[in-house]
């Protein structure tokens, strides 16, 4: 009995063994086997344009601190007790050639220009009495019958005439000394200009070589423009010492109250030293009338605004034209300093430049490429030598447009 429910037991599983068999084969046979991917080549589509060659002025720019043209510390050459302050003698006052700023007591200065008078009316008294004595002695001498070659000089009185002119010539520079100290007693403007900076006030009490403050021309100021080397190829600087050129054009900006205000400017002149630290070349240029103080000494901008000493300023410097260039967007120029072209066959080849001058948005380049090439502008990534791609309809146009 037990060996029959075995048998049994072990028919029943073969049989299911075998069913599952069958399922598992038919269903291999039913599915499909997977198809092969077929792999997708993307050609890249860009834009491109015809290069030609042009000629460019370029515009160098710089920047720099507006300085006086002339700046002057006065000083007393005098002593005494301030006893007049001019109402512009203050900062920022303006004042005309001339003006009286500083007026310092002059009292004992109007004694001594007497003194000094006195002085020299007693010299040339003496000498007049020394002169009538030396001509009362020759003609005694002459009476006599002797020739006045043969008189002696003391006896003539030459020596004491000759000691009183000396003593005129003496009182009379004393004189002049004592007028001039009293005219120094008042200090006047030696230019039109501004104050900047006032170091005394009434009462004071000075003593000579005392600094009465600082004061500027407003006639015209400067701004020393720093330039790197490589700019010095797109200006025509002559050698330091030499003029100028009036064919640079300066343009000075500022920005003030949200708005660019401009100011024209002349280069002026070209330093002959070098920055040890930076490297750079100066040049100078000067702005006329920078306060707009007179109109018709102006500069060219019709602006009214001033130009204040100290302010920091942007500038444009016009240079010369140069023929001959490629200009090609700053986005085609990749990192390795190589750009990419594409052939009659539309496909992609390397080109090395060689750049002039680069800006924000455009490079000029002299060498590394030909006109009539075709420059690839769209920047790809990780782009191979001989790479297909299609060119946009703009670019076809802009090739056509180009010739």
């Amino acid at each position: 009995m037990a060996s029959s429910n075995a048998r049994r037991q072990l028919f029943i599983s073969l049989a299911v063994l075998a069913i599952c068999a069958g399922i598992g084969f038919g269903l291999t046979k039913l599915s499909k086997p997977p198809e092969e991917e077929k792999q997708i080549t993307t050609i890249p589509l860009v834009e491109s344009r015809v290069l030609a060659t042009e000629s460019v002025r370029f515009s160098i720019n710089s920047q720099g601190v507006v300085h006086p043209a002339i700046e002057t510390t006065l000083v007393t050459q005098v002593s005494g007790l301030i006893t007049e302050v001019a109402p512009v003698f203050v900062s920022g006052g303006v004042f005309q050639k001339g003006d009286l700023l500083v007026r310092i007591d002059d009292s004992d200065y109007r004694v001594a220009v007497r003194q000094a008078e006195a002085s020299l009316a007693a010299s040339e008294a003496r000498l007049t009495e020394e002169t009538a004595r030396s001509k009362a002695e020759k003609q005694s001498w002459l009476r006599s019958g002797r020739k006045l070659e043969d008189a002696p000089e003391l006896l003539l009185r030459e020596p004491y005439v000759a000691e009183a002119r000396a003593q005129v010539k003496a009182a009379g520079a004393q004189l002049d000394k004592a007028l001039r100290d009293l005219e120094r007693t008042v200090i006047r403007a030696p230019y039109d200009g501004m104050v900047r900076e006032r170091m005394v006030n009434l009462g004071q009490f000075l003593g000579t070589g005392a600094q009465l403050g600082m004061v500027f021309s407003v006639g015209s100021s400067e701004v020393r423009l720093p330039l790197k080397p490589a700019d010095l190829a797109f200006i025509d600087l002559p050698a330091a010492g030499r003029q100028v050129s009036s064919d640079i054009q300066v343009s000075l900006s500022q920005s003030l109250g949200g708005q660019t205000v401009t100011w024209e400017a002349d280069l002026v002149r070209v330093e002959g030293t070098v920055d040890e630290k930076s490297r750079m070349h100066y040049v100078v240029a000067r702005v006329t009338d920078p306060y707009a103080l007179n109109p018709a000494k102006g500069n060219d901008s019709q602006n009214p605004e001033p130009l204040k000493a100290g302010s920091f300023v942007t500038a444009r410097l016009q240079g010369g034209e140069v023929e001959g260039l490629f200009q090609i967007p700053r986005r085609a120029v990749y990192a390795d300093g190589k750009v990419m072209v594409i052939d009659d066959n539309n496909s992609l080849r390397y080109r090395t430049i060689q750049p002039v001058y680069a800006d924000e948005n455009k490079v000029y380049v002299s060498h590394g490429l030909i006109a009539g090439e075709r420059l690839c502008l769209t920047p790809l990534t990780n782009p191979v030598e001989g790479m297909k791609v299609r060119l946009s309809s703009n670019a076809t146009k802009s090739i056509n447009n180009n010739g």
